[in-house]
């Protein structure tokens, strides 16, 4: 059962089936064998080998053979020790960020983050309540929403929504770094199988990281 939605465009993070999530081309829980033969990495690695450094979407032919070494490295990487992390090519979107992550040669996790609108993006960034509003149309209603209480670098007390969504194989969690005076605001989307969430919350969970220190 294949559903669709505007999350499908603003997020590329869709239910596959109503067990499965997809981010971008891949389903959580494949392996890192399939991940690398299929959407937009396949169609790369197929093009690289074959010399076509035109269809990677480079902005010139070293560019292109560097994108290819780099992503060949990473399918032999995962798909030969299994463990580690691929940073997907951003395709010019500036404004947003994907990490996969691999366990034991299958895709786990993914860290999907957005940059807040404000004038240094001229406004092009995704707002937390437009990610938000994408996610309660495919999920329906978070299983929790909370708000946190949190200091600036300066010491300026402010709040951070959070939301969380559960499946029985798989998690979804949106949490909001508000614009603060001199520092971009942003928004990560953290998804893992359920099996990995469980035992991430078992150790305390991981915090956000913040894109702008990458």
């Amino acid at each position: 059962m294949r559903i669709g939605f505007v999350l499908a465009v603003l997020l590329s993070l869709r239910p596959a089936t109503i067990a499965e999530v997809k981010v971008q081309d891949h389903v959580l829980g494949e392996s890192a064998k399939q991940f690398f033969s299929e959407g937009h990495e396949g169609d790369a690695l197929r093009a690289c080998a074959s010399g076509d450094f035109k269809s990677v979407n480079q902005p010139n032919k070293k560019a292109g053979k560097e994108y290819c070494t780099k992503l060949s490295d990473s399918r032999q990487s995962l798909t030969v020790n299994g463990n580690g992390k691929y940073k997907a090519d951003a395709s010019g979107d500036s404004n947003k960020t994907i990490t996969y992550i691999f366990l034991a040669g299958k895709f786990v996790a993914a860290e999907i983050t957005f940059i807040s609108p404000d004038p240094t993006n001229s406004y092009h960034g995704k707002s937390f309540d437009e990610i938000i509003a994408g996610l309660r149309g495919a999920y329906g209603p978070p299983a929790s929403e909370t708000t946190v209480s949190l200091q600036s670098t300066y010491g300026a007390p402010y709040q951070a929504r959070r939301e969380l969504w559960l499946g029985d194989a798989y998690a979804i969690e949106a949490a909001e770094q508000p614009t603060q005076s001199g520092a971009t605001g942003w928004t990560s989307v953290n998804v893992s199988t359920r099996e990995l969430y469980d035992k991430l919350k078992a150790n305390g969970g991981p915090k956000p990281a913040n894109p702008l220190d990458k």
